[in-house]
């Protein structure tokens, strides 16, 4: 039984670090998000009618990745041009 206890124990000590760093991680996160918001802020996708918010960050998000990975989009210069702008406005976003 004692056995048991400590080995709860020391379960309950490691969630509670994985807890902490959970809540750093997500704090981290926020901030990025949010530093990247500010960035990408002028800069609308042609798919997307509003711009770039909290609401609609994932999305924005999902349609940026979608069109950094498919190299057909930098056929089209109006998309070249804007995925440029782009690097530029987080050029100095840090990780």
């Amino acid at each position: 039984i004692s056995s048991m206890e400590k080995n709860l124990k020391s379960m309950e000590e490691e969630n509670k670090q994985i807890e902490e760093r959970n809540e750093a991680l997500f704090l981290e996160l926020s901030g990025l998000s949010q530093a990247l918001i500010r960035s990408l802020a002028n800069i609308r996708l042609p798919t997307m009618q509003e711009p770039l918010s909290e609401q609609n960050f994932d999305s924005y998000v999902e349609t940026l990745t979608h069109m950094f990975t498919n190299k057909d989009c930098y056929q089209n210069p109006e998309n070249r041009a804007l995925l440029e702008s782009i690097n530029q406005a987080v050029k100095g976003i840090e990780v």
